[in-house]
């Protein structure tokens, strides 16, 4: 079989994929690129919820409050820029996919189509390309909206990036991507007034509403006329 037709099967078997899995990757909200990965390891979830505790004099300690965390997010990715079927997608697919003839084909499709474009990109590996998009985006604290094979995230910022290069990965990228859900809140501009002029708050505090208030008749007071 020809060149073209590797990259063929390859795209047809990609479209397979694409349509089988939940959408995955990172979408800029601001407008900019989106980031996908070649390959999706691991995605840890992670939810919490913060309950507030008082000790008291006698007894165990009370909750007076509880409150939602912002989410975790832990994303291990791979990328690759080698036609070799036995380096990081071949590795990471385990055992059990690598068994099957049609996981090989469609790791070594994925693998071989990315050398392709990293010929017709002029040298820049999609391996250095996503890894500069990612450490740029971290660098600029850019919100994303995280699609999972679970649920999305909206308001995502990348807190860390982990990878490791070896021998073994010079052509490839396994990065670990931690996430944080930024809240976003509403703020509002309060003018203060000068010190000097609070010497007395009475005169310079806002007028309050004391309500209706109803006319109380003064007490009887018997007074004795002095001799």
């Amino acid at each position: 079989m020809s060149v073209l037709g590797f990259i063929e099967s390859g795209a047809q078997l990609g479209l397979q994929l694409l349509t089988m899995k939940p959408k995955r990757g990172l979408q800029a909200q601001d407008g900019g690129s989106s980031i996908v990965a070649h390959a999706t390891i691991e995605e840890v979830h992670q939810d919490e919820l913060e309950v507030t505790e008082h000790p008291v004099e006698q007894g165990t300690v009370i909750a007076d409050h509880a409150f939602v965390r912002p989410a975790d997010l832990i994303i291990t990715a791979g990328w690759s820029n080698s036609p070799n079927a036995t380096s990081l997608l071949g590795a990471v697919a385990g055992s059990i996919a690598a068994q099957s003839s049609a996981a090989r084909a469609l790791i070594g499709a994925v693998e071989l189509g990315a050398g392709v474009i990293n010929l017709l990109s002029g040298g820049v590996s999609p391996v250095q390309k996503a890894y500069d998009n990612l450490l740029a985006a971290y660098q600029a604290r850019t919100l994303f909206t995280v699609y999972t094979g679970k649920r999305p995230y909206k308001n995502m910022i990348i807190k860390s990036l982990s990878t490791t290069t070896d021998k073994d990965t010079e052509n490839s990228m396994l990065i670990r991507i931690v996430m944080r859900q930024i809240l976003v809140v509403q703020t509002q501009a309060v003018t203060v007034p000068d010190s000097s002029v609070m010497s007395n708050p009475a005169s310079t505090s806002s007028p309050e509403d004391g309500g209706v208030t109803q006319p109380v008749p003064a007490p009887n007071i018997n007074v004795t006329a002095l001799p």
